[in-house]
Parts: structure tokens; sequence; C-alpha cells
């Protein structure tokens, strides 16, 4: 197959691009098939990349969720202001940047010239979701394309608030959790092998606890490159672990037995999904359909087959809040859905369990916040205590000894 470049006139002005055809005959058929009219039409041979990994990011679809959002927003300005689609994507492929979301433009508005749809070109991209493409189709069909580009953004916006609001909550004690574990570190390395000539010429046996603590002291001491990539080791462990199938499952199966993690796990997964719902509801696309993308959008397992069980309930005829009813999704949650399917709104009730559990996962995070601070503090404080304590008691028995 040949390219061939070609400079057409279309009914919002003059329009360049490549096109992919057998031969320059099929390439202006193509053409005129998409309401262009070229008056240059000549082979044109693409340029190889010089590198053999340039595009492998683009190609993987490895654009971030703020490089989205952006698209999102910008070309649901600019079509809005009146622009077309195509020139909307030229604009945005011009104006930005980031070689990525450049040439992901570019090659969306080149779709766009072929006689694809936007939602067609989309669901081609791995960077985009399903749902993103099924809420730019329902605006396709429904001749709203704007507004649902418009609305996609503020789901994305308000997304990534969300997740933002988690992470920099979940900072702080971290920080915590770093810093003990840095000063218990310390004093096992650093401070106590100190204590080992001191206590030698005691001339006595230590105390079983001292002894204890001395012994762990002196083999980190002698061995601190092991005990650091021990200690580098074991989070990495946990990591790969959780990333392997057999430890998604296991911390899924945990994630909702837990008792206090399983509040958070609960809240987060409702919001999600709600918030998803009521998204696609509101822009037109079918119950069925939202309910199998939020499936997708759930993170933990037990939460897509509970959706899954729901969508097939769904399409059997039968009412979705019934099926969601269990120890996953709370009953406040259930019992309003059951009401906006009585009530033929589902989308706007959705809206409202996704706002309320918004709400209550941002208190309750601050909560749990405002407790574990005073606790990692409180148990950073009885550990360094208490080996300090074991130290000096022992001193305190020598000076006992010295003045007998």
């Amino acid at each position: 197959m040949a390219s061939f470049r070609y400079q057409a006139q279309s009914a919002q002005g003059v329009v360049k691009g490549v096109i992919d055809d057998d031969d320059i005959q099929g390439a202006n058929q193509r053409l005129l098939r998409q309401g262009l009219r070229p008056f240059v039409l000549e082979p044109y041979e693409k340029k190889k990349s010089r590198s053999p990994f340039a595009g492998a990011r683009l190609h993987k679809g490895r654009l971030k969720g703020a490089d989205m959002e952006f698209f999102t927003s910008q070309l649901a300005l600019l079509v809005k202001s009146g622009m077309s689609l195509d020139g909307a994507l030229r604009l945005i492929a011009k104006q930005t940047e980031k070689q990525e979301l450049s040439a992901f433009a570019s090659r969306l508005e080149n779709k766009l010239k072929e006689g694809l749809a936007l939602s067609t070109a989309l669901e081609q991209e791995p960077a985009f979701n399903t749902m993103y493409a099924n809420i730019v189709r329902a605006g396709e069909e429904g001749g709203v394309l704007p507004e649902m580009l418009a609305n996609i953004a503020a789901y994305q916006t308000q997304a990534r608030e969300l997740r933002q609001f988690i992470i920099s909550s979940s900072i702080y004690p971290l920080i915590l959790l770093t810093a003990g574990f840095t000063i218990l570190l310390v004093l096992f390395t650093v401070i106590l092998p100190r204590f080992k000539v001191l206590f030698a010429g005691l001339g006595k046996e230590l105390p079983f606890n001292v002894a204890i603590l001395m012994a762990i002291a002196d083999f980190m001491s002698s061995h601190l490159l092991l005990t650091l990539a021990v200690l580098v080791a074991l989070p990495a462990l946990l990591f790969f672990y959780a990333k392997s199938p057999r430890g998604q499952q296991g911390l899924d199966d945990l994630a909702v037995r837990l008792p206090i993690i399983k509040g958070f796990v609960r809240d987060i997964e409702t919001t999600r999904i709600f918030t998803t719902l009521e998204v696609l509801v509101k822009n037109g696309v079918h119950l069925v359909t939202a309910l199998r993308i939020s499936a997708g959008v759930a993170s933990n397992r037990h939460y897509k087959t509970l959706l899954a069980r729901a969508t097939m309930a769904l399409k059997e005829g039968q009412k979705v809040a019934p099926k969601l009813h269990g120890d996953l999704i709370p009953d406040l949650a259930v019992d309003l859905l059951a009401m906006g399917e009585e009530s033929g709104r589902v989308g706007e009730t959705c809206g409202q369990i996704a706002h309320h559990f918004e709400k209550q996962l941002k208190e309750r995070l601050k909560r749990f916040i405002a407790l574990v601070e005073p606790a990692f503090l409180l148990i950073m404080s009885l550990g360094a205590g208490y080996i300090v304590l074991s130290m000096l008691s022992v001193i305190l028995g020598m000076n006992d000894i010295t003045g007998g």
C-alpha cells in the first residue's frame, strides 16, 4: 500500500494530509467519498524513525491522566466555540508542547479524514477506555458532542481530585512510618553497638530483654549491607506480589474482610462506581452498557463480579438494586438506587449516591489520619523509650555494683 500527500477543498476550507491506498486513483476516490475535492495528490514517502524505540510509549497508549484531561477539556472548548472536529484536533496537535499528545491528536484527525467517527477512532486508541468512547458515541448520535466532551472533562477532574485527596491524605502517615523505621535502624546500627564494649566488662549476665536487643544490634551492625538489602527487598517483594494475579486476589479478599480497610474500600468503590453510572446514564448510555463499563472501573474483583451479576439480571428484565444487596455496597446506596429505578431517575440518583459517599470517604479519611498521627507518635516514642530505658537499667545496675 502506497502513501499520498494531498491538499483538498472541504466545507471548512483547504485541508492537507496524507492518505494510504493501493494507487493514486483509489486515493482520489477515497477523498471524494469523504467530501474532499483534492487539487494536489502526489506520492509521499514516510520518513522512518531514527530510533527503533521512537513512538513506543505512545503506541502503547502511555498518555497520562493529565494529558487526557487536558485533551478533553480543550477539545470540548474548541468544538463548543463552533470549530469543526478535525480543525480542533489539528489546532491541539499544533499548539500542544507534548510530542505524544500532538501525535495522538494528529492520528485522530487522520482517522476522521478517513471517514471514521470520533468514538470509533478513540476505541482504537489504548489510552482511552470504553467509557470515554461510549459517551462520545452518545454525543455523536444525539448531536450534543460538545456537551458530552465537557461532561467527560468534568468527570476526569472529579476523579483526579478524589485520587489526589486520597494520596495527599496518605503522605503524612507514610512519612511517620518511614521516620519510625529510620529511628529504629539508627538505634540498632549506631547507638546500641556502642554499649557492647561497656557491657562486655560488666562481668555478669545481661537481662534477657537487653541480651535480645544487643544480639539484634550486633547482627544488624555487623551485616549492615544485608540489613539494608532486606529492608529494601521486602517492600519490593510485596509490591511485585501485589501486582501478580495471586497477590491481587489475596489483597482483594483482605480488602473486603479487614474491619477498618473494608470501610475505606467500600466508600471508594461505591463512589467510583456510582460516579461512572451517573455520567454514563445521564449522557444517554443504556444502563446495561453503563453497568458493564462500571464493572471495568471497579478495582476490586469482588465488586466486578457483583456488577457483572447485576448486568446479567438487568438483561433478563430484573431490577438492578436487589442484586447489589450484601456487604459490598452500602444499604443506603442500594435503597436509593431502588427508588431511582422506580422513579426513572437512575442517573440523578447515582449522582446523589456518589456525592454522599465521596463526602463520607473524605470525612472518614480525616478522622483516620487524626487518629493515626498520635498513634504512630506514641508507638515510636514507646519503642524508642523502651530501648533507652532498658540500656539505662543496665547502666544504673553497673553503678550500684561499683558503688558497693
